[in-house]
């Protein structure tokens, strides 16, 4: 079990750091630290999280294929996936509208005098401060659908519930909870939504672990990071 928890924690830990080291060189170009975040998607989350599973699928298989390290890939039939796969999404999108609205920022000024005023940056919802020539944010937006929209929830999800979530299911129903814990606290960089975000991805954890289909939440993931990332290119084109 340590060795999950550390599986499960090194690489946001890993990310929390590249995020306070890459936060003020953006700033000196007048990038929002949000930035920082989705490069160190590509750069840290996706590198480490699929090497590891290349790692484990060459002990395991022969191969180098990260697939060859993932377990729950029943394939569903696409009609359920989509519905399940959306309805997952709506639930979380629902559950952080809640959190945002009623809880969050009590928890963020309880949590400020502890927390990185660069950590802290992504308590704010909209841009913030001056913004860098519209090209370039179309650009950066660009790069961060691809990098946090589609790429960083796909290999979360494999590296998560198709393996780390595979590692523990001798704890039974249990299992889906523990991931969806340390899933949570794997995002060091918005400790102030530790709480929603493992109640929101309970659900997600769930079905892959009753589906045996990582499929269903990797749907339910990449809908929620799209949705995310749409309202956050209005608020900075608008900005």
């Amino acid at each position: 079990m340590w060795v999950s928890i550390l599986l499960s924690l090194a690489p946001g830990i890993a990310l929390g750091a590249f995020i306070l080291a890459a936060s003020p060189v953006l700033a000196e170009y007048g990038l929002d630290s949000v930035f920082a975040l989705f490069g160190g998607i590509g750069l840290v989350i996706v590198p480490l999280e699929l090497g590891w599973l290349s790692v484990v699928g060459r002990r395991t298989s022969g191969s180098w294929s990260p697939f060859a390290a993932v377990s729950y890939t029943t394939k569903l039939p696409p009609r359920r996936l989509v519905l399940l796969g959306l309805g997952l999404a709506v639930w979380f999108i629902l559950t952080l509208v809640l959190w945002m609205t009623l809880v969050e920022s009590k928890v963020v000024d309880a949590l400020s005098p502890w927390v990185p005023q660069t950590i802290l940056q992504f308590a704010q919802t909209g841009a913030q401060g001056g913004l860098p020539p519209t090209g370039l944010i179309v650009a950066l937006l660009i790069i961060a659908f691809v990098l946090n929209g589609m790429l960083g929830p796909v290999t979360e999800e494999l590296y998560f519930r198709g393996y780390l979530l595979a590692r523990i299911d001798r704890f039974g129903v249990w299992a889906p909870a523990l991931n969806s814990i340390l899933f949570a606290l794997y995002h060091v960089w918005t400790p102030w939504r530790w709480p929603q975000i493992a109640f929101g991805f309970m659900p997600l954890a769930v079905a892959a672990w009753r589906t045996r289909s990582l499929y269903v939440s990797m749907t339910a993931h990449v809908t929620i990071n799209i949705v995310f990332l749409v309202l956050l290119s209005a608020s900075f084109l608008s900005g």
